[in-house]
């Protein structure tokens, strides 16, 4: 994919392409914005173009370099990524995890970028390009590397190589070390919009121009959630939560409580659950703010957020959220979680009252 097929992050493409044009390539950036909102297809593509055979401003997607990046199979593309059973055999991953790391906590392990990974990718930068232009690391998540495996890595970033491009993925650069940062050139990603989302659905995935409409507002921006969504179950599990909101409002305490008490027992599925009441709360509070539908999330049931909505003040639906934001904050603290969605849910409704 080329960077005309990027839409919407046209800050980053042009900041990325004028310094191809100009020659002015920097030695280390950090891609930075929310999740899945193309940082990672930037990535590759600034890596093709810059090997790319026939282009300058822009990759070709036709020779070779370009058509072995895309299949993750060029010896000068190196990235790590964790937790990538299917990591092709040019990329550094979980494999380099015994590397010098003996001591380190299993636990921890399994979720960062250990310093084995980066001493490996300071002997490969080391070398000259063996087929392209230049070689190109890119580290995904980096913000996973624990603090070893920063420190160590700022030598690369203090001494780099030459013929050596480094790109940085993150979705939190204040996770990285200052001096990690002040040694990258930052380039900012933002969340897409619905309109680019839906564009991309139907152009490039094929959906049709309802689901393409209704998933795109459903993403929050993010490309990746769109495409991944279950939406069948997603419905499920929202209706459930209209359910518990509406029992919540009316006072049906004996449905409240045995729904929490349900719902606390998957606690993998209890985050994302407060996240998407929060979500139909803030929907609330823009159909009573504005009066449309324009800004609202969940637009395919605006009509049942209306009705859970009909009796509150915007001040009651804001302290609603407030109530849940604090039901995370004590969950994250590892509070037991029944007796917190409980007091969350009993709040709703003693806060309507």
């Amino acid at each position: 994919m080329s960077f005309n097929n990027i839409l919407g992050q046209e800050r980053a493409k042009k900041i990325l392409i004028n310094s191809l044009i100009k020659g002015n390539i920097s030695h280390a950036y950090i891609f930075a914005g929310p999740e899945e909102v193309g940082k990672k297809l930037t990535a590759l593509t600034f890596a093709k173009t810059l090997n790319c055979i026939n282009g300058k401003e822009d990759c070709c997607e036709e020779c070779l370099s370009c058509k072995k990046i895309n299949s993750l199979n060029y010896p000068d593309l190196i990235i790590i990524r964790k937790g990538d059973e299917n990591t092709k055999t040019n990329t550094i991953s979980d494999i380099k995890r015994n590397f010098g790391d003996e001591n380190e906590d299993k636990d921890k392990e399994s979720k960062s970028i250990k310093i084995g990974a980066i001493r490996e990718l300071q002997r490969r930068l080391s070398l000259k390009p063996y087929e392209g232009k230049r070689k190109v690391a890119i580290i995904d998540n980096a913000e996973d590397m624990i603090a070893a495996s920063s420190n160590a890595f700022l030598k690369t970033l203090e001494e780099p190589p030459g013929e050596t491009v480094i790109i940085l993925i993150t979705s939190n650069t204040h996770s990285l070390l200052p001096t990690v940062v002040s040694r990258c050139q930052v380039i900012k990603f933002n969340p897409l919009s619905d309109e680019h989302i839906k564009e991309i659905l139907i152009k490039n995935y094929k959906f049709s121009e309802n689901d393409a409409s209704t998933l795109s507002s459903l993403s929050k921006g993010r490309l990746g959630s769109a495409i991944s969504m279950d939406y069948k179950s997603f419905c499920m599990f929202r209706e459930d939560a209209l359910k518990l909101l509406g029992s919540s409002i009316k006072g049906d305490l004996k449905y409240v409580f045995t729904e929490s008490k349900k719902l606390s027992s998957d606690k993998d599925k209890l985050p994302q659950f407060l996240d998407l009441v929060a979500d139909l709360l803030r929907d609330a509070v823009a159909i009573k703010g504005i009066g449309t539908d324009d800004n609202v999330i969940n637009k395919d049931v605006s009509d049942k957020i209306k009705e859970f909505s009909s009796g509150l003040q915007i001040q009651n639906i804001l302290n609603m959220i407030d109530k849940v934001q604090q039901t995370k904050s004590l969950l994250d603290r590892n509070a037991n979680h029944q007796l917190a969605v409980e007091v969350m849910m009993l709040n709703i409704a003693g806060g309507y009252r």
